[in-house]
């Protein structure tokens, strides 16, 4: 029986899990690396799993990236590549021709993030299940449980909302700011980990990130308006995802941001969710907190979520 090696690959650490040990590495990227070349970055990366990944092992690799996961064709990622290089990143191919004794299966690290919440947190009459990932980037991922599918485009993609367009009330400065991806205003250019220093600096706010969660336990004026900003895309989102799909019955929201500032973020979410603004809003307190479960740190496992996947716990199928 061959061995099996779990590994998620984010924007900040690289981890890798072979039977109870798990070593964390740092991850090979734009965020780690700024100004080194996409192409020494994806470089890096074979090189390190080729080190790392034993001889004849299967390798489940939850990837920060959007991917095409049936083929195994990343189509960027600004945490890990910034620009990303140009076109179309046969991810899969290129591992397997450095070592075809592995058996690769590579899935989004959302997908991942899916699968470990169904499995902890759905409830036997959930019918649609989502995951939203607030962390160095943002992407949200649906499975339909009645079928066990996470459908996605042609294109393999599903869910890469931390590049639409922020709804948002911020200044012009905040609504203007650069995305990692190269775009301007996305929901990661407001609402992602990096970004949260980026809007402070816009609004003149002294930011932490050590020291934040406390200046809002002690009601700091400025803290709490900073939060207020870089939550507002994401319950837009949220609104909006819950108003197209009235069978989306339970939310998962992980990621470091959401994680590390779990019952702030949780508070100031719900608050926002909350607002009656017109006929059409019906989320109240209660039915905010019965939709939406805001994960401690924890709770996800992506390493368990990529294997889950591999194991056939949901398929993704294209439309």
């Amino acid at each position: 029986m061959s061995t099996t090696v779990s590994v998620d690959l984010g924007g900040t650490w690289l981890r890798i899990r072979r039977g109870d040990g798990i070593e964390r590495l740092p991850s090979p990227s734009a965020i780690r690396q700024p100004g080194t070349s996409a192409d020494d970055l994806l470089r890096q990366l074979v090189d390190t799993l080729d080190l790392h990944v034993p001889q004849g092992a299967a390798a489940n690799i939850s990837c920060g990236a959007a991917l095409d996961e049936q083929n195994g064709v990343a189509l960027g990622s600004g945490p890990l590549w910034g620009g990303a290089p140009t076109g179309e990143i046969p991810l899969l191919h290129i591992l397997s021709s450095r070592r075809p004794d592995v058996r690769w299966r590579l899935v989004n690290d959302v997908t991942a993030g899916l699968a470990s919440f169904a499995l902890g947190f759905a409830r036997p009459t959930d019918r649609h299940v989502a995951y939203l990932t607030i962390s160095s980037g943002i992407a949200s991922r649906t499975a339909l449980l009645t079928e066990r599918t996470i459908p996605v485009d042609h294109r393999g993609l599903q869910g890469e909302v931390g590049h639409l367009r922020a709804s948002t009330s911020a200044p012009e400065a905040v609504r203007t700011l650069p995305c990692a991806c190269g775009g301007i205003g996305h929901v990661s250019s407001i609402s992602s980990g990096p970004a949260v220093q980026a809007v402070a600096d816009v609004l003149d706010i002294r930011y932490d990130v050590d020291t934040f969660a406390s200046s809002l336990a002690a009601g700091d004026r400025d803290s709490s308006r900073l939060l207020r900003t870089v939550v507002e895309p994401i319950a837009e989102l949220i609104r909006t995802m819950i108003t197209l799909d009235p069978r989306l019955d339970r939310i998962g929201i992980g990621g470091g941001v959401a994680e590390g500032l779990w019952e702030f973020y949780e508070r100031e979410l719900t608050g926002q969710l909350a607002e009656t603004r017109s006929y059409a809003d019906s989320l109240t307190p209660e039915r905010v907190a019965d939709i939406i479960h805001l994960c401690r740190p924890g709770d996800i496992d992506t390493l368990a979520g990529a294997d889950a996947i591999a194991d056939g716990f949901l398929r993704v199928t294209k439309l």
